[in-house]
């Protein structure tokens, strides 16, 4: 499955898939808009601006009114509607249950995070993909055998412990050391990342890791 990562950070996120999907929009409008004459839906995992930048939305729904919206947070429609987006042009849908929207067929699954946040497994012209971003947790997730994988990988669990021990024996500032606690609780480490991708990855499936923390990540 063909996908163009054009932010994958807490700067902004937004992947593109197969043309068509764009998962979370929270770069500015300028990053996407050579590829928005062919996005046909937008899948908007939470409210956070890093996920859902209100001012580019707002140009979207201004410059591109026929586009859909899919998301499972009241909140995430709240704020659509205020950017302008029509509530007719917004699929909200209950997790763990299968729908058809035209486009593809989907199912979200609820994440663990400090707001409502949703992964989106989608099916594309008979290819599957799971796209998961801001959570601890992911093994309730079911996704045996997809074509693809986007998966958060943010944080080695070793190197985040010990940049919070240097924090404590250096009396950081408490802003430091609650962003570094904060982060295992509201992000997915590589460990938990990849025994989910060996318990579900088939023999052609691909995988890609997005999120990584430019502080806390290294490769393994």
């Amino acid at each position: 499955m063909k996908y163009n990562i054009i932010g994958s950070s807490s700067k902004g996120n937004a992947i593109i898939v197969e043309d068509k999907i764009l998962l979370d929009c929270g770069v500015t409008y300028t990053k996407l808009k050579s590829y928005l004459k062919d996005i046909k839906l937008i899948f908007i995992s939470h409210v956070h601006k890093d996920h859902l930048l209100p001012t580019t939305i707002k140009h979207i729904a201004y410059n591109y009114p026929t586009i859909k919206y899919l998301t499972g947070s009241e909140e995430v429609v709240k704020k659509l509607v205020e950017c302008g987006v029509s509530k007719k042009n917004i699929y909200i849908l209950n997790p763990s249950k299968w729908y058809y929207l035209g486009l593809i067929k989907c199912k979200l699954d609820s994440l663990i995070h400090d707001t409502l946040n949703f992964a989106l497994s989608f099916e594309y012209k008979s290819k599957k993909c799971l796209y998961v971003v801001d959570t601890n947790e992911v093994s309730h997730i079911q996704a045996k055998n997809y074509d693809t994988y986007l998966i958060e990988n943010n944080y080695n669990e070793e190197l985040l412990e010990q940049h919070i021990q240097e924090c404590i024996n250096n009396n950081d500032n408490e802003d430091k050391l609650f962003y570094l606690n904060r982060v295992k609780l509201t992000h997915l480490s590589s460990s938990k990342c990849n025994d989910f991708l060996i318990n579900n990855m088939g023999i052609n499936s691909e995988y890609c890791y997005i999120h990584k923390s430019n502080f806390n990540y290294k490769e393994e």
